[in-house]
């Protein structure tokens, strides 16, 4: 399997995914599109797909031969079913655009449960920048070839414009998750005198974080 990709083939799936797409919010941006199983259902503007092999299939939705982790597109929403390998990468990069407004993806259930409840880097820069929600789970059945992992859906709505400078910290600062906010902020270049430990915050408390450090996360 030459690009590590697990693709849909759950009609039910893909139809639950259509419902939850914004259709005012254009383009739709599908992102690994393989033979078109979804986009048929969705019907997307455009369609990415990294592999070449497969863009013969994809005739009718506007194809690009790239990768999701570089996008060629600055604005929309983008619906896809990401890769283990490419997640983190896919996320760095996009929270860079902020004319893409909603993200629709099907995700590792690990790493979604990671986003929403662990005090990680990736945890905390998603939570910033979006207001998430979990929708439903999709079992290994859902795709071929099957993943040995569960996945889930989420969706991930646009609420803050993309800054370096928070960036920066968020990643400094997630590196000493067993630190006090206040000497994890004096081994980052910030001040604060929050006692409570990194690892105290939940993702969706990043806010909270970011305050106690003097940045203004509003």
């Amino acid at each position: 399997m030459r690009f590590s990709q697990n693709f849909l083939v759950d009609q039910e799936v893909a139809e639950k995914i259509s419902l939850l797409i914004d259709k005012k919010i254009r383009p739709i941006i599908e992102v690994g599109c393989g033979k078109g199983f979804l986009s048929e259902v969705i019907n997307p503007d455009i369609c990415i797909e990294i592999d070449p092999r497969l863009l013969v299939y994809l005739g009718n939705y506007n194809p690009i031969h790239g990768d999701g982790r570089r996008m060629p597109v600055v604005r929309g929403q983008v619906v896809s079913s990401l890769p283990y390998s490419i997640t983190f990468d896919f996320f760095e990069e996009i929270v860079k655009l902020d004319g893409v407004k909603r993200l629709v993806l099907v995700l590792q259930e690990d790493f979604t449960r990671k986003v929403m409840e662990y005090p990680t880097y990736i945890s905390f820069l998603l939570n910033y920048y979006y207001s998430i929600r979990r929708e439903f789970l999709i079992p290994p059945s859902s795709f071929k070839p099957p993943p040995k992992v569960l996945s889930s859906l989420l969706i991930l709505e646009r609420v803050r414009p993309f800054d370096s400078i928070i960036n920066e910290k968020l990643k400094c600062i997630s590196r000493y998750r067993n630190k006090t906010v206040r000497r994890a902020g004096e081994l980052c270049g910030l001040v604060s005198t929050e006692t409570r430990r990194i690892r105290d915050f939940k993702p969706q408390m990043v806010g909270e974080l970011l305050n106690s450090l003097g940045l203004n996360s509003v």
